[in-house]
């Protein structure tokens, strides 16, 4: 269930890139000047505002209620992009989705958090993550099977995108709230016997060094904001982010305009590398938490983000630079996966999680806005200095990785020499 509302939240998210290629641009002015990168770009200013404070109030009303309530409300605003009538009243719909999916991929991953063990967790977001990024990259077909039903001229092929996939959200959403579980100490949860928690509480006593719970003050803010590894991990995190959000609003633009495959042809040679990513994916993060690292792993992701973006942007037969779009959503996405993992393996507490979380998927969305900048309309169809600052921001990954990964290893052997009190525990040790 987790995955179909994340699913659906990058569908609605993204699905204005195959709008525009079926009729959008033209009907509401959306190709005049720099429109279409404001469109984008809006979205992100209430998506970064509203990370933190939907954290907090997942943990009041529970994860079933607010995370039901946020897929019904965002899945009203997509049905509302179909009836739009000029891009001014788009940009304000983007806003609006901004604001209500902020909340949910945050939820997503503090909730799986709260139930599995530091070296389980990243497997679990993989899951999540990778499935949804995957099945949404259908929804380029999707999209172009709804365009052709469009028999009343009014009622033109793109408005249909969102009419149904916004109708799909509220639906799906609804379901969620009888679904869904709430976190381990919630006595929602009836499924579960008195027996049953107490094992969950001692694994997640043995993997973290005490039992989660807390709620977020503003001294726990400030020391997970002025954490340097926060940061570094964290700009890990949001350059996969930026990578990813490339591919998902102008891969099929690339496509269509760039490489001149048909409508139909773009739509669906967008599926395959998303298909290939969640193998590549799952793989490395089985192998990440077998291994308990993330610090190689991520370079081997920077490795084919790096490489995937110059095959995409350099060379010029259409076939290799499609190639280049497997190797590269192979490493963004498994910079996203690898990253959060990696945050949440580095920090103690259940309100601390929170924060962190928060940090990272709000820069995930400064990831989008830089994506947004970079990804100028005046540079269509090949966008060839977005893909350069792409992988700019990917080697910059990988350069803090190695600066990062040594560090931790660093402070693990003064804690093993008891120099150091690493999170407020003589057990606890950094994944580096």
């Amino acid at each position: 269930m987790l995955a179909g509302l994340y699913t659906l939240c990058l569908i609605d998210r993204t699905n204005i890139g195959g709008a525009r290629i079926s009729g959008l641009d033209q009907a509401v002015d959306l190709d005049v000047g720099n429109r279409a990168s404001v469109i984008i770009l809006i979205f992100y200013v209430g998506y970064i505002a509203m990370e933190l404070p939907s954290n907090m109030l997942l943990r009041k009303f529970g994860a079933a209620t607010w995370l039901s309530f946020l897929g019904v409300a965002w899945g009203l605003v997509v049905l509302g992009f179909g009836f739009s009538k000029n891009w001014q009243t788009v940009a304000v719909l983007r806003v609006m989705l901004g604001i209500l999916e902020a909340g949910l991929f945050p939820g997503v991953i503090y909730l799986v958090g709260s139930w599995y063990t530091r070296y389980e967790i990243q497997k679990r977001i993989a899951v999540v993550f990778l499935s949804a990024a995957f099945l949404s990259s259908f929804a380029n077909i999707l999209a172009y099977g709804l365009t052709q039903i469009a028999s009343n001229p009014e009622l033109g092929g793109w408005k249909w995108i969102f009419i149904v996939e916004g109708a799909l959200t509220v639906a799906l959403a609804l379901g969620a709230y009888f679904i869904l579980i709430d976190f381990p100490d919630s006595k929602r949860n009836k499924f579960l016997s008195t027996e049953e928690i107490e094992v969950i509480n001692a694994r997640l006593i043995r993997s973290r060094g005490t039992l989660e719970g807390g709620k977020v003050t503003w001294r726990i803010v400030k020391d997970t904001v002025t954490d340097w590894q926060v940061w570094t991990i964290g700009t890990v995190y949001m350059s996969g982010s930026c990578g990813t959000y490339g591919f998902l609003f102008f891969l099929p633009i690339i496509l269509r305009r760039g490489l001149e495959y048909s409508q139909q042809l773009a739509f669906v040679l967008t599926a395959p590398p998303a298909a290939v990513a969640i193998v590549y994916g799952l793989a490395l993060a089985w192998a990440a938490d077998k291994y308990r690292v993330r610090g190689p792993f991520i370079l081997l992701h920077c490795t084919f983000g790096i490489v995937g973006l110059c095959m995409i942007g350099f060379l010029q037969a259409p076939t290799p630079r499609y190639v280049g779009s497997f190797l590269g959503q192979c490493g963004t996405n498994g910079l996203i996966v690898t990253g959060l993992a990696w945050g949440q393996n580095n920090v103690r507490g259940d309100a601390r999680r929170s924060v962190v979380t928060a940090i990272f998927i709000m820069l995930a969305g400064v990831g989008g806005i830089y994506s947004a900048l970079v990804f100028r309309q005046q540079d269509a169809p090949n966008y060839l200095p977005g893909v350069i600052a792409t992988g700019a921001l990917i080697l910059l990954a990988a350069v803090l990785t190695l600066i990062t990964s040594p560090l931790l290893i660093r402070a693990n052997r003064q804690a093993d020499a008891g120099k150091l009190l690493i999170e407020g525990s003589a057990e606890f040790r950094y994944t580096w």
